[in-house]
């Protein structure tokens, strides 16, 4: 029961920002009484601290099979950009962008391993801006981790801007140009 729950708060989360998730419409949508959410989860640190766990052990497997692959860095970075497609086609865009965007809600704990989360996935993708310089296949300025950090970002933002226009087309041609634009 406990994974059904933390399903539909990612999903209340990812939709509207877990601030104005409710205990009452957790219950409702899984169908127990709000009482017996309380067995499951104590109260919205446990929710936030649970969720954020889910950047590492659900989303964060999908970016390592990726930078784990056999192929160029420029192949990698499409595929990391597909994973972010994909979830704004099934109306699940980045967890940690949308919990950031409640990190004044969280405490200080929460928000430190949500900061960590979110190092952690630009390290990974800076194993691809690393293998890209050392292979030649990508050209950037500066750091691998700063060219990583400004992809997750601007995955993030483009996930933002498409889900505004509601145009998920936008979101294809726009990572692929950038992904064009330092690709040698």
């Amino acid at each position: 029961m406990r994974d059904k729950l933390l399903d539909v708060a990612e999903q209340m989360t990812q939709d509207r920002g877990l601030g104005s998730v409710t205990f009452q419409e957790l219950a409702d949508a899984v169908g127990l009484r709000k009482p017996s959410i309380f067995h499951h989860i104590k109260n919205k640190e446990e929710l936030a601290l649970a969720l954020i766990d889910r950047c590492s052990t659900k989303h964060a497997p999908q970016y390592q099979n990726v930078v784990d692959r056999n192929v160029s860095a420029p192949e990698k970075l499409c595929k990391i950009a597909k994973i972010f497609e994909d979830g704004l086609r099934d109306h699940r865009p980045c967890l940690i962008a949308a919990l950031a965007g409640s990190r004044g809600s969280l405490s200080e704990t929460a928000q430190q391993k949500l900061g960590e989360k979110a190092d952690r996935t630009v390290e990974l993708f800076a194993e691809v801006f690393d293998q890209g310089r050392r292979e030649g296949s990508l050209e950037f300025d500066g750091k691998p981790a700063h060219a990583a950090a400004g992809f997750f970002a601007m995955l993030q933002g483009l996930q933002t801007l498409v889900r505004a226009r509601d145009d998920l087309a936008a979101f294809r041609h726009a990572a692929r140009s950038y992904i064009d634009s330092i690709t040698v």
